[in-house]
């Protein structure tokens, strides 16, 4: 079964194609548990495509901040994996406390609406999850092109089509795919966190040479 967070980038695009909503919801089933070969080699089509959509919007934003991942990644692989990891469980256990919460105000009286915040409150989590793993597999590219080509700087538009390549072929076996998943996203989340931090505290004047290397 294949189930990971690139699925709510693939139902997105769903949302805007004009077809039935019986037929939305079989594609859908078809996506979340592919049984048959056609329908597994459908899901890895669509992930793929889905993959390759999102990094090329992350790449045309910023390919200089990917770089910046990788570079922090290659630095300190373990502790960034544990902080990332550590926001994973973290994020996810403020968000079932904040269910949590809106379910004992709307049983105390509060309006009903109410419980469409947790709702948007996921979605934006899982668009954020699904961006985070592409930025994760664009790294895995660059670094399986490091080792491969043996190039100092490999280029992220083919780091973005080999990474989607092989994490989604990875992603296809069961169990696997599930630790494959968390592997990324928190490697990523770490790095992302950590990126972040530095900008908060790092002189303007020292991290714009940085930058301009790392777009060169």
């Amino acid at each position: 079964m294949i189930r990971r967070h690139a699925l709510a980038a693939a139902i997105a695009l769903l949302a805007f194609v004009p077809m039935p909503a019986a037929a939305q919801r079989g594609f859908r089933d078809t996506l979340a548990s592919p049984t048959t070969p056609e329908e597994i080699a459908l899901a890895f089509g669509v992930y793929v495509a889905a993959t390759l959509v999102i990094g090329a919007i992350v790449l045309t934003i910023d390919r200089s901040y990917v770089r910046s991942i990788e570079a922090r990644l290659s630095d300190d692989p373990v502790s960034v994996g544990v902080i990332g990891l550590g926001v994973l469980v973290g994020g996810f256990v403020v968000f079932a406390a904040l269910g949590a919460v809106v379910a004992l105000l709307v049983d105390a009286g509060a309006p009903a609406a109410l419980e469409a915040v947790p709702t948007l409150v996921g979605i934006g989590i899982s668009v954020g999850l699904t961006v985070i793993n592409t930025i994760g597999m664009i790294v895995a590219g660059l670094i399986v092109l490091r080792r491969l080509r043996d190039e100092p700087e490999p280029n992220p538009w083919l780091a973005l089509v080999v990474g989607a390549l092989a994490v989604q072929i990875l992603y296809l076996v069961p169990l696997l795919n599930l630790a494959i998943a968390v592997f990324v996203v928190a490697l990523a989340t770490g790095a992302i966190i950590g990126q972040w931090w530095q900008g908060r505290t790092a002189d303007p004047s020292e991290s714009e040479p940085h930058e301009q290397l790392l777009d060169g």
